[in-house]
């Protein structure tokens, strides 16, 4: 449970130098840039919510329910670019300016479409200096009912990586969402909610309210989900609650190393994530 943004989750491969977009690629999809990444749980938390650098826990998923083929704002410049996760609390259409909720990931513009990220990272030390000669660029927007990035001009892509880009049909890019593939007529969002302004996140409800020592957090597939994580110094243990199994990651048994898998509460297959993650079973 975070204090800031309430039930979050945390895959068990989380280290302090993580970070959630180290592992995967980007590619140009007809909804814009698309994140691919290398991990199995990968499609519905890097396509639904947002990761979030919590001040408690760290890098953290907070469940959303509207797809996007990825969740960032871009900064570009005529040697790098950057992206970061939106905050939870942005909205399509709605949030002026580009709030994000992590540090940015600089990669040089010729190793933008590398196909991990991980081997081209700028490193940290350096990304403020390169922060002061990029400028953002947030394309997040909804066309034809569906959530599209355009993200960094395409042209600059080509140019400094001597490569042709094509954009690709979204139902031939993996791991976007739950399912082997999925069509674009499965990741529309209904126009009326469009209209109001599409949140990337949305709070969900905790029960079982228990009084402890330390914050709480849902690991992946961990025994003890409801363990105290540890806190960094000079803060306070809260009042916190025990947060529930969500059903739109699931973990099968109790293994950490086990992916989490798109299921609803009773098991079966879904595009999207659970609306009622109150139905869930707590971690025993």
């Amino acid at each position: 449970m975070s204090a800031r943004y309430g039930r979050v989750w945390q895959p068990s491969v989380y280290r302090r130098d993580w970070n959630p977009y180290y592992d995967g690629h980007w590619v140009y999809a007809d909804v814009g840039w698309t994140w691919v990444s290398d991990y199995e749980w990968g499609a519905i938390p890097y396509h639904y919510g947002t990761w979030v650098d919590d001040p408690e826990f760290g890098w953290t998923w907070a469940p959303g329910y509207v797809w996007a083929p990825s969740w960032v704002v871009f900064r570009t410049g005529p040697d790098y670019i950057g992206w970061a996760p939106v905050s939870p609390r942005f909205s399509v259409g709605v949030s002026f300016g580009a709030p994000v909720a992590g540090p940015f990931v600089f990669v040089s513009a010729r190793d933008f479409l590398a196909p991990r990220v991980r081997t081209c990272v700028v490193p940290q030390s350096r990304t403020r200096i390169i922060i002061n000669n990029t400028r953002i660029v947030n394309t997040l927007a909804v066309e034809k009912h569906v959530v599209v990035n355009r993200g960094p001009d395409l042209r600059i892509i080509e140019r400094a990586s001597g490569r042709s880009v094509r954009a690709v049909p979204i139902d031939q890019v993996p791991r976007v969402a739950p399912g082997r593939r999925v069509t674009r007529d499965q990741l529309a969002v209904d126009r009326r909610v469009a209209q109001r302004g599409l949140r990337v996140a949305e709070p969900v409800a905790v029960s079982n309210r228990v009084s402890t020592g330390g914050p709480h957090i849902a690991r992946e597939g961990s025994r003890h989900a409801d363990r105290a994580a540890p806190r960094r110094a000079g803060q306070p243990g809260p009042q916190v609650a025990v947060p529930a199994r969500s059903g739109h990651l699931t973990a099968t048994g109790h293994d950490r190393k086990t992916p989490p898998s798109a299921t609803d509460h009773r098991g079966n297959r879904k595009i999207g994530p659970s609306r009622h993650p109150e139905k869930d079973k707590v971690h025993p």
